[in-house]
């Protein structure tokens, strides 16, 4: 396994905004060709007893796809979701460590890219699977959005994130 490069997250996210005291806070990295997130979910992110609302899963599926077209494309902007379609397998346990897995797949007719992932347990049983179309944003939306990306002390970075995302 290669090391892991961190990305930048965005202060008031709901996903990745470490200053959002009601979102997921959550830390994506690239490592070898995927973007990754190490996820243990809290209690109030439940839907029944024990179980991740469904909701949350596909909310930090759909911006670490979104962020895998971007590292592994020639792509130079921030990309939105088209479509969005999560198969849920098993259920996600509160409280246990699982990892979610995002890879870029192909670029498609129409400018649209095509990517993957999924939420495995800790004995590597999937949890859910997806797939997602993603267009780019504007120059300018990307500009605009770049001032509140924030890059934490300490780690390393993925060079395309330090490249496009800082300013």
């Amino acid at each position: 396994m290669s090391e892991k490069l961190y990305l930048p997250y965005s202060d008031g996210c709901f996903v990745c905004g470490h200053n959002n005291i009601h979102g997921l806070q959550v830390q994506f990295y690239v490592q070898d060709s995927s973007v990754k997130v190490d996820l243990n979910f809290a209690p109030h992110f439940n839907s029944f007893p024990h179980i991740t609302h469904g909701g949350v899963l596909s909310s930090i599926l759909d911006e670490a796809m979104g962020w895998s077209a971007f590292i592994f494309s020639d792509i130079e902007t921030f990309l939105f979701t088209r479509e969005l379609n999560v198969t849920y397998k098993r259920n996600a346990p509160i409280g246990e460590p699982l990892l979610l897995t995002a890879e870029y797949v192909r670029a498609e007719r129409g400018g649209m890219f095509c990517t993957k992932g999924k939420i495995t347990d800790k004995d590597d049983k999937i949890i859910t699977v997806s797939k997602g179309l993603f267009f780019p944003t504007s120059k300018e939306k990307m500009m605009e959005t770049i001032p509140h990306l924030s890059f934490l002390d300490g780690l390393a970075y993925h060079p395309k994130a330090l490249k496009y995302c800082k300013l």
